[in-house]
């Protein structure tokens, strides 16, 4: 049997040899100058998103909005059954009242979303990367699985196959399957091998993108612990991308893989086929994957950061106009109540359908209907609402 060693072939390259599992190669092997110019918008996007008006409704509201759509998706690729609306809803839940074991998950997730929160770095440092622990990893992993009723996922012990014990990755649909490591002495090395590094000088001072994005890759190669792999492997992910300032698109990426999961789960068995064949880019393909999600995730935190702040303006303008005695009382209720039927039914409604609905009528109990539609054309003339295609927007 061979003898567990290590060996570092260049500043970037380190390769393992187990007892059991063959060898294992940690290296870059993507193309970074071709790389560079996604990065280089990546870190302007962030950048000017960090420098987001940090306005308490604005941030409140961005972080329940990405907390919710993070946590459903990384959920959902695990094939979790709850549609991000549910998930929403299970999340403002007294965790103490939660007892089903699928809505546990959530709230695991959520917990360990703000245990990596307390390594959030405010000003983006995308070259200055932070040491990740093996603490790190099984802290996360506790986090993911507590309080689950699953004997055969312990929480924070890695794996230790049986002979008759068979775990395998993947299938035919995205490119076959692959057997992880098996035994506890060889995964026990390959973690303190991906630890060191990730964590030596030259990985720890390449863009935080890419060292989060093969920590990631690596990470599920790995495959440590019986359960919970990919949610703890784009957790990891998350906290590099955190330690170096990616605020809120640390986490909202994974709507990006969960809207693109089989070309997410293709190009984990693609770039290991490649690694295996030696190929010198061969993990250009996972790195680029999760650069184009990173740059789309953050263009639409732009502009949703953006919308809020246009919403908050039009709530100041609208109370303005009511101090102001531009708008009378009942017609800023109007717009009010409008505002709610929106949120609540995600639809928008003609003028006489919005004189139909319960709320309205009760408005203008002891009115005409004549004295509703003066309302809203009112309403309409000062810009408080406009109508297109015959129904009422913002």
């Amino acid at each position: 049997m061979p003898e567990l060693s290590k060996t570092w072939l260049d500043d970037h390259t380190l390769r393992i040899m187990t007892y059991k599992s063959g060898s294992f190669t940690f290296s870059l092997n993507l193309d970074l100058e071709k790389l560079q110019a996604i990065i280089d918008r990546i870190n302007d996007a962030q950048r000017r998103f960090n420098k987001m008006p940090g306005l308490p409704q604005i941030i409140d509201q961005m972080q329940d909005k990405v907390l919710a759509s993070s946590i459903y998706s990384t959920n959902t690729i695990e094939g979790g059954e709850f549609s991000e609306a549910e998930t929403e809803k299970i999340l403002k839940t007294d965790p103490k009242l939660i007892q089903k074991t699928a809505e546990k998950r959530l709230t695991n997730l959520k917990q360990a979303i703000e245990w990596i929160k307390q390594f959030s770095h405010q000003e983006l440092q995308p070259n200055q990367g932070q040491n990740i622990s093996l603490h790190h990893v099984l802290t996360l992993h506790q986090l993911v699985s507590q309080s689950i009723d699953e004997q055969n996922n312990p929480p924070k012990q890695f794996r230790n196959n049986q002979p008759t014990q068979q775990t395998r990755v993947g299938d035919p649909e995205h490119g076959g399957s692959y057997r992880p490591p098996k035994c506890l002495e060889d995964i026990e090395y390959l973690m303190l091998a991906w630890v060191e590094w990730l964590n030596s000088p030259a990985i720890i001072q390449q863009s935080a993108l890419v060292r989060a994005s093969l920590a990631h890759y690596y990470f599920e190669l790995i495959h440590p612990f019986w359960d919970g792999n990919g949610r703890t492997g784009r957790l990891i992910e998350m906290l590099i991308l955190e330690q170096s300032g990616y605020r809120f698109s640390s986490s909202a990426i994974w709507k990006y893989y969960q809207e693109n999961i089989h070309q997410y789960f293709a190009l984990f068995n693609q770039c290991r086929k490649l690694a295996d064949k030696k190929e010198p880019l061969a993990h250009h393909g996972f790195v680029d994957f999760m650069a184009t999600g990173m740059l789309g995730t953050i263009n639409l935190l732009h502009d949703q950061g953006d919308d809020l702040i246009r919403f908050l303006l039009y709530k100041n303008a609208l109370n303005e106009a009511r101090n102001q005695k531009i708008l009378s009382e009942r017609q800023f209720q109007v717009v009010t109540l409008y505002m709610s039927l929106i949120a609540k039914e995600s639809v928008s409604f003609s003028p006489s359908e919005l004189y139909k609905q319960a709320v309205v009528q009760a408005l203008f109990t002891g009115k005409t209907e004549r004295t509703y539609f003066r309302d809203i054309d009112k309403i309409v003339k000062m810009g408080f609402l406009k109508e297109h295609h015959g129904k009422l927007l913002f």
